[in-house]
């Protein structure tokens, strides 16, 4: 899709331009972009930390050190290219940008073949490690040591951007630190990670932390409407994603939400004889997330049949359907969830949200999955049986 951007100039005519690269701001009309929905790049765009960035560019007082926190994987790469482009706006670009005001077409030029560039990885100013699929090694730190002592090829600053360095090791971690401790000149280090746990301290203490946070479900559906324009049942993979649209990409085309959704729903309808062999079998999956994603799903849906038949509003009505089925996320699944809303009591699938967080957590820290899920469903079922 194109849109057209008026040039600041007397005469009266106008110039194509992609859409990721709006006159007053990349997301372009807002009113607009709410109504379409939001594309990836359009969501990073949107988020806080983005703004903030673009903010102290805007205001010329970079740090040498950001580290982007941002759990898809699957997007973090790209989420890298759209914070790093900040870095080589000039301070009134940033500014034109953050209030929306209009651009010369030179500056227009200028950063969208700047853009194109960091998209292509093939920016001499912006240098992108490790190699895409790879972690970032000590190899890779002693590139940046020797790179980082030679000036910028165009302009008045080099940014070094790390994929998730998260995955890096601890002697990858210590390598790049000595530049982190005294950067050179001039020299800025963009780094990424899905997660803070095995960041060391020493590399967060240097770092400004900037993080995007999960997207609500409507974010992510109507993203996924935009990228898969032809797809059904986007609302589901959103729900079963936590928020992330890496994951909900995945799942969509991994095919495996339906074997996902048998899964959860034998693991919430067991018993404490048959749970250890159902965990085996449903542990095995590699979509883990997602898998705990679904869980918390059917216990939410549930939790809100349940709590409508006591308070009375449980009751079909004219539609043939309860109101509270139009709050359920797994609406194609209304009368398994009826069932689980009366198997188990109030109390358990209340405190079913607080033992699924808990397991998350266990599993982000290394966790051995099964035995983390194991847990965590006995658990909701000795509650259930108070």
């Amino acid at each position: 899709m194109d849109f057209r951007y008026k040039l600041p100039q007397k005469r009266d005519f106008y110039v194509k331009k992609s859409f990721l690269y709006d006159s007053s701001a990349r997301l372009g009309d807002p009113k607009k972009s709410a109504r379409r929905g939001l594309d990836m790049r359009q969501l990073i765009q949107s988020t806080h930390a983005y703004r903030l960035l673009k903010a102290e560019r805007a205001e010329n007082r970079l740090n040498h050190t950001y580290l982007l926190v941002f759990d898809d994987a699957r997007n973090l790469r790209s989420a890298l290219k759209e914070f790093a482009k900040l870095f080589f706006l000039t301070p009134e670009e940033a500014a034109a940008e953050a209030g929306g005001a209009h651009r010369s077409f030179s500056s227009h030029a200028r950063t969208e073949r700047i853009d194109a560039l960091i998209d292509e990885e093939s920016f001499a100013d912006c240098i992108i490690l490790p190699e895409d699929g790879k972690k970032f090694s000590v190899e890779d730190a002693e590139k940046i040591r020797e790179e980082s002592a030679l000036k910028p090829v165009e302009g008045d600053k080099k940014l070094f951007v790390i994929g998730d360095f998260a995955e890096a090791t601890v002697q990858a971690q210590n390598k790049l630190l000595k530049l982190l401790e005294e950067p050179p000149k001039d020299v800025h280090f963009l780094l990424g990670a899905t997660v803070t746990f095995p960041v060391l301290s020493t590399v967060l203490s240097r770092a400004q932390q900037l993080e995007i946070p999960p997207f609500s479900i409507k974010e992510v559906t109507e993203c996924l409407k935009r990228l898969y324009p032809h797809a059904a049942d986007t609302g589901l993979y959103a729900a079963a994603s936590g928020g992330v649209v890496g994951t909900a990409q995945n799942i969509f085309e991994g095919g495996y939400y339906k074997d996902l959704v048998e899964s959860a729903f034998e693991l919430t309808t067991s018993d404490p004889f048959r749970l250890p062999a159902i965990v085996r079998r449903a542990g095995e999956t590699k979509y883990k997330k997602e898998l705990v994603s679904l869980l918390r799903l059917i216990f939410r849906d549930a939790l809100i049949l349940k709590t409508a038949k006591i308070n009375g509003v449980g009751q079909p009505g004219k539609t043939g359907r309860s109101r509270a089925e139009k709050y359920l996320m797994l609406r194609s699944e209304t009368q398994r969830l009826y069932n689980i809303s009366e198997y188990y009591q109030l109390g358990a699938l209340i405190y079913a949200q607080e033992a699924l967080s808990d397991a998350e957590k266990q599993i982000r820290f290394n966790g051995v999955f099964p035995q983390c899920l194991e847990i965590c469903m006995a658990k909701i079922m000795e509650q259930n049986n108070k």
